[in-house]
């Protein structure tokens, strides 16, 4: 399975049938926000360089986020203001620092999937507790 399909995969299996929880501010069990927001930076960071290197067109990464966001913040608010630019924060970061699609670029959108793997997993996680 690749690191995108095992990102999406977790983080999905570990939100699925949750949105009670995920609309509340403050759980006794579920992510904090900074987790959420980690993740959705790293995805920001996905995007930027998926969409340098396939062009605008490819939304895999910002339509991970959108299914966060759907699950995560689903009445919008603060919660969908600090996810959103936290994706926007990731996206620019990667934006500044590259203009143009490099060999190398591939390895460094597995690196970032892998960390963003590692946070959805404690996400996960985070429900089962």
């Amino acid at each position: 399975m690749s690191l995108k399909a095992s990102l999406v995969a977790t983080l999905l299996a570990g939100l699925a049938g949750s949105p009670a929880l995920a609309q509340e501010e403050a759980t006794a069990s579920g992510p904090r926000i900074e987790t959420l927001a980690d993740l959705a930076e790293v995805l920001g960071e996905a995007h930027a360089i998926r969409a340098l290197c396939n062009g605008d067109s490819d939304q895999t990464w910002r339509n991970y986020m959108q299914n966060m966001l759907d699950m995560e913040a689903p009445g919008g608010g603060q919660r969908r203001a600090v996810l959103t630019g936290a994706f926007n924060r990731g996206y620019r970061a990667q934006s500044s620092q590259r203009k143009t699609c490099t060999p190398d670029l591939r390895q460094v959108e597995a690196q970032i999937a892998a960390r963003g793997h590692a946070i959805a997993d404690s996400i996960a996680k985070s429900y089962l507790q």
